[in-house]
């Protein structure tokens, strides 16, 4: 292979790398640079223009091109660091909401358990009642405390006082072994027959309460589980409660996450495209170089043969007047 040839060959691979970065980059500036660049080396290539010195065509590269990939390329590393460290992000978050849609789909469901409560409840206060007015009843204590032993850390809201939560000190209570139930709960609950619902519950320093509601009436009363007290909840105090349902403390993280993703993914696709401002100006800059006249001048000038020629014609002219 000629000297010429391979210099052709190594300009052709300059500007393929250069196209590449661009790719990456998708800066308007650098593909009008590229266009420059292949404007320039397609005058070394054509046949219609002759004797062109093939080093100027190797000297514009390594004054100019190659500067500019050592630098885009240093560039692109960089940022592919950084995006390589947000996807492996975006995959430990996959990872996690999976494995929690995987174990929902597995496991027991909060919304069709708290359904079940409805009736484990009512009828464990129906059996306390029964047995307060003599009529023997088994009472399922185990029963009423499954949804807290299962969701209460996950679902059960914590952002309540707990002095809220507390019955009152002048309430009057029916005792039978561990359970008191608020006399006035009591009689509203027996002519109301017992219907209740589970409202959501709560999980304050460790502390835990689940707030229902009469059907028919729908007055709130509230079930402490620490002392085993059935109480119904003030009119003003209910006003200072969250009463929403409970929602699960891993959905939210689930949701936050996935919201995490689209701006980790956002911010690597911006990335990508995102330069520092000194580095657009020199773009700018190079741009408006390879543009202009005089480096095209530079490339394709004429100035080193008229030195030449212009030698010759004074060591001619010296040597006939000697």
């Amino acid at each position: 292979m000629s000297q010429e040839q391979d210099i052709l060959k190594n300009s052709k691979k300059r500007i393929q790398k250069l196209k590449l970065l661009s790719k990456f980059f998708q800066k308007e500036d650098l593909i009008n640079i590229i266009i420059k660049t292949e404007v320039i080396n397609s005058y070394f290539e054509s046949k219609f223009i002759a004797g062109l010195d093939i080093n100027k065509l190797e000297l514009f590269h390594i004054q100019y091109t190659d500067s500019l990939i050592v630098l885009l390329d240093k560039i692109k590393k960089q940022k592919e660091a950084g995006i390589l460290t947000a996807f492996q992000e975006i995959d430990a978050n996959e990872d996690y909401i999976e494995a929690f849609v995987s174990q929902e789909k597995n496991g027991r469901d909060f919304n069709t358990e708290r359904k079940y409560q409805n009736a484990l409840v009512s009828d464990f206060l129906r059996s306390v009642y029964e047995n307060l007015t003599g009529i023997k009843s088994n009472i399922g204590y185990q029963n009423i405390r499954h949804l807290s032993n299962l969701f209460a850390l996950e679902y059960y809201r914590k952002s309540e006082k707990t002095d809220h939560l507390l019955g009152l000190p002048d309430v009057k209570y029916y005792e039978f072994e561990s359970v008191d139930v608020e006399r006035k709960l009591l009689g509203k609950l027996n002519v109301n027959n017992f219907r209740i619902r589970f409202i959501c519950g709560y999980m304050i320093n460790d502390q835990i309460f689940e707030l229902f509601r009469i059907v028919e009436t729908g007055e709130d009363f509230i079930w402490n589980l620490q002392t085993n007290q059935f109480y119904l909840l003030a009119e003003d105090i209910e006003l200072l409660l969250d009463r929403s349902p409970n929602t699960s403390s891993k959905t939210s993280i689930v949701s936050d996450l996935k919201k995490r993703n689209q701006e980790l993914k956002a911010k690597a696709e911006k990335l990508k495209t995102e330069l520092p401002e000194e580095v657009i100006t020199l773009l700018e800059k190079y741009k408006e170089t390879l543009e202009s006249q005089e480096i095209l001048n530079q490339v394709i000038s004429i100035d080193e043969e008229l030195s030449i020629l212009n030698s010759m014609l004074n060591l001619n002219l010296n040597n006939k007047i000697q």
